[in-house]
């Protein structure tokens, strides 16, 4: 209805604009409008061509007062479209001077035609000057029978054609008011059909309502009812999630005893480690005492053999000559014993063999004291063989010990291989319950928004009709269920994610022990085989490659080789691990951002 109304008030201001127009017409119809113009126009204002018969021009004309003040009290600076029709009485003057005189036909010249845009001052009211406030003075003033031999008769023929311009414009206007009024009348009879319809409707909207207050009614039992019904679900899951807690604290109490028992088995492992290494370092170090104490004496050994046998061939070569000298000489003596001839030359020879004695038993105090040397060079090749038999005994025990350690590192192998498949199952079940809990989740997420929309639904059709307080108290409470539900998921999930990654570190902890025990081996093998390629003979023919015992270890020990070689390997495990922790981050977000979407 405020269109009604505006339109309305447009027709009462169109009514006032109209009745301010007709008083203006009125009040000024009767006052002077005289041109702005020269001397000339005032003088053939004044000189009329009809007034020239009938009474001579006084020659004291400048003593005429109302055409002055007229001229001058007239505003200057707007141009009126009356000065089109003022234009009239000149020409009719030039015509009377000429000498035909055409007055009547003034009268019938067309008028244009004038609207509110377009009017005259007098019919808006713009003359508000002295000349408008001191019309009746003039008029009172020329009225009085002195003053009428200079009243113009021009003015009172401009008047004239004023008023039938006016007349014109106010039936312009009555006609363009009728317009409107028809207009108006039409658009009220428009609004009373829409009325009678708005009414219809009203009373369609009524009995509508008097309906959806009865379905109103209908939905607020079913909304009490899925409320029940609600209501016992969530208490029906609360208790299963309760269970399902229950099992994941005691799986995790069971992890969390298997990972003692595993870092507990993994301190008696490294200390047993590091016990076989300052053992293994022990036995490095005296078997290279050793092997540098076996290398010193068979070279003194070979140096000895070789002097021995070069004194023995000089000994033969020693005894030969002396036996050779012996028999000439014991010839000479038998010759000189039958010829009895002692010369010169026996003395010589005496002296000679006296000197052979003492050169005899010197060389016989030297082979004793080589046959000492001897002697004690076979002792101390017994003390050296016995030192040999002992450090092969040593290393028979070394290989039993490598024996032992093999067998344990199998074991262990197998234990981890066995906690590695207990923890897949368990990252298979933990996902699989995790998996199921999520599934569950949003498939409850889904029922509350359903439920909702619902609700909302039947709340955005008659507030007044539901019980708000009750439905926002049991969904508080649900809210809050379900809030403490999450949390406690997401404890769980931060629980077993920490439990997997203390697992994983474990696991590269195991890895990278392994494969520093392997290289000990390793290392150890190739040791022991330098020194028994050095002292046993059979032990030549064995290769150095060593041959592992089955395919877990030989994986093993080609993990820790391309660990050790390649850093593409270690780059790709370090993209593993942050691959899982950004799959943990992204897994607490997105609970996160569905908790803050579930309460907004």
């Amino acid at each position: 209805m405020s269109w009604f109304a505006e339109l309305a008030g447009k027709a009462e201001s169109l009514l006032v604009n109209f009745d301010e127009q007709t008083g203006a017409a009125l009040r000024n119809h009767n006052g002077p409008k005289q041109r702005k113009n020269d001397k000339k126009d005032f003088y053939l204002q004044t000189d009329p061509p009809w007034m020239q018969k009938k009474r001579p021009i006084p020659r004291a004309w400048k003593k005429v007062p109302p055409s002055t003040e007229s001229k001058n009290n007239f505003p200057v600076g707007r141009s009126s479209p009356t000065r089109q029709a003022s234009q009239s009485p000149l020409r009719n003057n030039d015509n009377a001077r000429s000498g035909s005189p055409k007055p009547k036909k003034l009268s019938k010249k067309s008028s244009p035609l004038y609207t509110l845009n377009n009017c005259p001052k007098t019919m808006v009211g713009d003359m508000k000057d002295e000349f408008g406030m001191h019309y009746g003075l003039r008029q009172r003033r020329s009225s009085l029978p002195t003053d009428l031999d200079m009243v113009n008769n021009d003015e009172w023929v401009y008047k004239i054609q004023n008023l039938e311009i006016e007349n014109v414009m106010l039936r312009n206007e009555l006609n363009v008011l009728n317009q409107e009024v028809t207009e108006l009348l039409s658009r009220l009879r428009k609004t009373e059909d829409e009325l009678n319809n708005a009414q219809n409707k009203l009373e369609t909207s009524s009995i509508q309502n008097g309906s959806i207050n009865a379905e109103n009614e209908t939905l607020n039992s079913q909304l009490q009812q899925l409320k029940q019904k609600i209501y016992d679900l969530t208490n029906v899951e609360m208790s299963k999630y309760k269970e399902q807690n229950q099992s994941l604290e005691t799986e995790i109490c069971l992890l969390k005893d298997k990972n003692k028992e595993l870092e507990e088995k993994l301190e008696e492992a490294i200390t047993k480690a590091k016990d076989n290494e300052a053992a293994k370092l022990k036995l490095e170090t005296e078997l290279r005492h050793g092997q540098s104490t076996i290398n010193e004496l068979q070279n003194n050994l070979e140096k000895s053999k070789t002097e021995c046998v070069r004194l023995e061939k000089e000994w033969e070569t020693y005894k030969l000559r002396v036996k050779s000298m012996l028999h000439t000489k014991d010839n000479e003596i038998k010759a000189l014993q039958d010829g009895l001839n002692l010369n010169e030359d026996t003395n010589v020879l005496m002296e000679q063999l006296e000197a052979l004695k003492e050169e005899r038993d010197m060389l016989s105090e030297a082979t004793s004291r080589v046959r000492t040397e001897c002697d004690e060079m076979k002792s101390y090749v017994s003390q050296l063989e016995a030192r040999h038999s002992s450090a092969e005994r040593v290393v028979a025990a070394l290989r039993d010990a490598l024996r032992d350690e093999r067998g344990a590192r199998n074991r262990v192998e197998a234990q981890c291989s066995a906690l590695n498949k207990e923890l897949k199952n368990l990252q298979m079940e933990t996902g699989q319950t995790i998996a199921s809990l999520r599934t569950a989740l949003r498939d409850k997420d889904s029922e509350l928004s359903h439920f909702r929309e619902s609700s909302t639904s039947v709340r955005s059709t008659d507030t007044s009709a539901l019980n708000v307080a009750d439905y926002d108290v049991t969904r508080d409470v649900d809210t809050e269920k379900i809030h403490v539900l999450t949390q406690t998921l997401v404890q769980k999930q931060g629980k077993i994610d920490s439990l997997l990654a203390d697992n994983n570190i474990l696991r590269i902890q195991l890895e990278k022990l392994e494969t520093k025990y392997k290289s000990e081996v390793v290392a150890l093998r190739s040791n022991a085989h330098s020194v028994i390629h050095l002292q046993d003979t059979d032990c030549r023919v064995r290769p150095r490659s060593h041959v592992p015992d089955s395919a877990l270890s030989a994986l093993s020990m080609r993990i820790g080789v391309m660990i050790k070689r390649y850093p593409i390997f270690r780059l790709f495990i370090f993209i593993y691990m942050v691959r899982y922790c950004l799959r943990y981050i992204y897994s607490f977000m997105f609970i996160r951002y569905s908790k803050t979407e579930y309460y907004h």
